[in-house]
């Protein structure tokens, strides 16, 4: 097969700190550093590099090929990377990416009967080896995705595809089984499951799992991969020849920073630029740092616990329900995230038109957890601890350590149900060993795991609810399914009408809510601190913030 990768220009070691990668961006870049003496003559910032714009990310990606990865993280870097037919900007609306215009029933894009989309593609758009993007790359892709030997995520998504046909270079028809109310936010959307990849690249790829390209990928975006040393940085150069304009800035230098401590004190010495997913008692700090702009920003990233369904005893409702009953969810969330974060009761945020809040969450009740346990036959000994069987009510929370809200939730939710007699024992794992592949979280090797989804703005949550999409196959790893959930899912997947839709998620909110495969927790909103010297930069908390890096400036 072809590969790309772009060799470095120069033969430095890895960047230890956000100062040294600024050296690196004045000495390969040829950019500037504004005067480190005060301030520059225009006001700016003593440490900003003209040019550069130096990010933060709190865990390193474990693949850049979108078709096989999964992880925020990897999302987030390969929005600079590649494109989708269509992406949302600040205002969580869709726009044009490759595609030229967003396709509707209005303009003929889509078919009345909602079976056919027509997108029409951009025409000089360039690959970042210098070849032509066209309708083949979109079908190419796409066989890529619904492949049973690619070890991705989103094959039954894109099974509801039958075929793409590709009438000439610029037009990509793509036939569905059925209509699809969110086709538009899940096939070909710039950011998880959307990327188009290119098959002159790929299609001799002996296996794409493990293929270079997941660690020297190549796209049609804004960046292009110049560097990447594991565990410290990944660092992008511009691609002059990107369609939508050659970028303003230089450079991006993604530094890995896991520890929240060291992202302050980066942000403190201004040698980052844009740091997200600070922690919620940082952000009163933060808003008093010169040269910063702070500012929270609604999200559709939820945090909620996960039951294994597969291990007892949490394959009984019973238990699963009691367990929730014994949080006091507000009062962990608001602990955890200092105020910052929105109080979850559904898998569905409350500012989303499909939201009810006659949902049937589960309220905090202790005294009606206890009865829910003695229901499903666990009995209370002179131990202080559950019985049933010969087995004591006793089992481990898996929590990634990258989060100190998740870190303090975890600590919360082991005080609450040792306080109810249950031994909780909180398992500390490295997010990309849990979400990789195949990872604990995919592979069942758990018993409840404080898990997290990044949702787009479509209420259809069968990613993580389908029996259809149990892991490893998808994304469903409580492995519990509900066909009636299933059939409620579907009915209000075939149809374009708000209204009914709205109806149907009732229902299934309601019936997720009875069952509890999942404990809502959190809606974050997302704690930015951004340099004021960064012009352009407009917050798109679903995937990237890098959707219109190319209109960025430092």
């Amino acid at each position: 097969m072809r590969s790309f990768f772009i060799t470095f220009r120069t033969s430095l070691g890895r960047c230890a700190t956000g100062l040294l990668c600024a050296a690196i961006a004045i000495q390969v870049y040829g950019c500037t550093r504004v005067s480190t003496s005060g301030g520059s003559p225009n006001g700016g910032n003593r440490s900003t590099v003209h040019g550069v714009v130096r990010v933060a990310i709190k865990a390193e990606p474990n693949t850049l090929d979108p078709v096989t990865s999964g992880l925020v993280q990897e999302t987030y870097v390969e929005t600079a990377i590649f494109d989708g037919l269509l992406q949302y900007d600040s205002r969580e609306q869709l726009v044009p990416d490759l595609a030229m215009v967003v396709p509707t029933q209005q303009n003929g894009g889509i078919s009345k009967d909602g079976k056919t989309i027509v997108f029409h593609l951009r025409h000089g758009v360039r690959w970042q080896d210098g070849q032509p993007f066209t309708s083949a790359d979109v079908a190419f892709t796409y066989e890529l995705y619904i492949n049973p030997k690619t070890n991705g995520f989103y094959r039954q998504t894109y099974r509801r595809i039958t075929r793409i046909d590709t009438p000439d270079q610029y037009t990509a028809v793509l036939h569905l089984t059925e209509p699809y109310a969110p086709a538009l936010y899940r096939f070909f959307l710039r950011g998880g499951g959307g990327y188009v990849v290119p098959r002159h690249v790929l299609e001799r790829s002996a296996d794409v799992n493990t293929d270079r390209f997941n660690q020297s990928p190549l796209g049609t975006g804004p960046f292009r991969l110049v560097r990447w040393d594991h565990g410290a940085q990944i660092l992008l150069e511009a691609n002059p020849e990107y369609f939508a304009g050659a970028p303003r800035i230089k450079a991006i230098h993604l530094m890995i920073v896991a520890d929240p401590n060291t992202a302050l004190s980066q942000l403190a010495s201004h040698e980052m630029d844009v740091v997200t997913d600070l922690t919620p008692s940082q952000y009163t700090s933060i808003k008093q740092m010169n040269g910063l702009r702070s500012f929270l920003v609604p999200t559709y990233y939820e945090r909620f616990l996960t039951y294994n369904a597969r291990r007892a005893p949490f394959d009984d409702p019973r238990v699963r329900r009691a367990l929730a009953l014994a949080l006091d969810r507000r009062h962990i969330g608001d602990t955890a995230y200092a105020g910052t974060a929105v109080l979850a009761d559904s898998l569905i945020p409350p500012y989303s038109w499909a939201y009810t809040n006659d949902n049937a969450a589960p309220h905090y009740d202790p005294q009606a957890a206890k009865a829910l346990l003695q229901a499903a036959g666990w009995t209370m000994g002179a131990d202080h601890a559950w019985h049933k069987n010969g087995r004591t009510l006793s089992f481990s929370l898996l929590n990634q350590p990258e989060s100190h809200a998740l870190t303090t939730m975890a600590v919360e939710i082991q005080r609450a149900w040792q306080q109810l007699g249950i031994d909780v024992a909180i398992q500390q794992v490295a997010r990309n060993v849990i979400y990789g592949s195949p990872g604990l979280a995919y592979s069942g090797r758990f018993d409840v795991l404080l898990d997290d989804w990044s949702a787009d703005t479509d209420p259809d949550r069968t990613h993580i609810t389908a029996a259809a999409e149990i892991a490893p196959r998808g994304f469903n790893n409580s492995f519990f399914a509900d066909p009636e959930v299933d059939r409620l899912s579907e009915l209000a997947m075939l149809t374009y009408d708000q209204t009914r839709r709205a109806a149907l998620y009732t229902q299934i909110q309601r019936r997720l809510n009875q069952d509890l495969p999942y404990v809502p927790l959190v809606w974050e909103q997302r704690i930015y601190a951004v340099n004021t010297d960064l012009r352009g930069f407009a917050p798109e908390p679903i995937y990237s913030d890098f959707w219109n890096v190319q209109d960025w400036q430092i």
